[in-house]
């Protein structure tokens, strides 16, 4: 165990054994590298007391302030100031933090982990250039992942917010992320995952350039209060999106988008400029459906070639609240189940899910021009 405490020269440990370094209201400025390097180390356990303030000018091969090829945790209720040119804290294996402040500006990475990122509480102001947590381990598919149990996070970022190479799984918290950057080059999304999110409880105020929250397979969320503010989807998974709960204010390009969205439960507020929920075919892992069980939905659509709910496959209504102020209600290219729930059109309760079709007509019941009228509304 060591305790560092005043000014410090810049920190090496290179050891085979288990670490401890206490950061005692510290000060280390190192133009010519990384201000604390572990070369190597079983682990590293970095316990933050009083104020600590690391400033570094890194190279590409030893990018982060803190710079770790160990298992690295963190703990302590002590602050810790990082200033660096390109990333803030690195583990090249895994990383741990279990509390403390972390203030955090980078013109790279905030916080970067590789096999996983844990964090289990703290207070986070990250103000990046490049992403502001991440995970990047693309090799194991085991590993990757992101777990976040609480915590408060401020991030502005110019690409992802927090992104994981497999899986993101988000127990609660606080989370304000505003991602800036160019999406012509870059990824700019808010909450970011390979294969899964899984969100079961916080509050969110996201906005972003990109995608607010988005997973290359499924997202999940059981509860939160979000406020979305997208210039493209609001929530977008590739295969499979599943909301059972939560409290939602989103004003995007798209609200809601997957292969499959289903929606349990929730109140869901949505105002849109393109597609309010929209069920595209972006994995062969699911039928393109939306599929709505319950919950209050309130969709308010913009003019011009907008629909409040498109399915470009199958549209499933069982229950709920759907209240829609739009030119197009529904638009879907396959079979339309309306099996109970409260439908609200533009003012007006109906039962009817109509269709809308090229060039800006509608079909009802009637299915004007289609030989079975059963195919594309059937009513249960």
């Amino acid at each position: 165990k060591y305790e560092i405490t005043g000014t410090s020269d810049a920190i090496t440990i290179n050891t085979n054994d288990e670490v401890t370094l206490v950061l005692n209201n510290v000060k280390i400025e190192n133009n010519n590298g990384p201000a604390i390097n572990i070369i190597e180390s079983k682990k590293v356990n970095i316990v933050l007391i009083g104020e600590n303030t690391l400033t570094s000018i890194t190279s590409s091969d030893l990018d982060g302030a803190i710079y770790s090829k160990a298992d690295l945790e963190f703990s302590g209720d002590g602050t810790l100031n990082i200033t660096s040119n390109l990333d803030g804290i690195v583990s090249k294996d895994t990383l741990t933090i279990n509390g403390g402040t972390y203030n955090i500006k980078t013109e790279d990475d905030g916080i970067r982990g590789k096999d996983f990122v844990k964090i289990i509480d703290g207070t986070f102001d990250i103000d990046s250039k490049g992403d502001g947590i991440k995970s990047t381990n693309d090799e194991d598919a085991s590993l990757g992942y992101i777990i976040i149990s609480n915590g408060t996070f401020n991030i502005t970022s110019g690409n992802d917010g927090i992104q994981a190479e497999t899986t993101l799984t988000i127990d609660n918290g606080k989370y304000s992320i505003n991602t800036n950057g160019d999406t012509d080059t870059d990824s700019t999304k808010g909450l970011k995952a390979g294969t899964l999110i899984t969100i079961k409880n916080g509050t969110f105020d996201i906005e972003s350039t990109d995608d607010s929250i988005h997973s290359n397979g499924n997202v999940i969320i059981n509860s939160g209060d979000f406020t979305i503010n997208s210039e493209d989807d609001a929530i977008h998974a590739d295969a499979y999106l599943e909301i059972n709960g939560g409290n939602y204010k989103i004003n995007a390009h798209e609200g809601l988008e997957a292969t499959y969205v289903k929606i349990n439960d929730g109140n869901i507020d949505i105002t849109a400029s393109d597609d309010g929920i929209n069920a595209t075919t972006k994995s062969s892992d699911y039928n393109t459906t939306i599929e709505i069980n319950n919950g209050k939905i309130t969709i308010d659509m913009g003019q011009g070639d907008t629909d409040a709910i498109d399915s470009n496959g199958d549209l499933i209504i069982n229950g709920g609240t759907l209240n829609i102020t739009a030119q197009s209600p529904f638009d879907y290219d396959k079979n339309a189940e309306y099996n109970g729930g409260t439908l609200i059109v533009n003012g007006t309760t109906t039962n009817t899910i109509t269709n809308q079709m090229m060039g800006g007509g509608m079909m009802g019941e009637s299915n004007q021009g289609n030989p079975n009228p059963r195919q594309n509304n059937r009513m249960r």
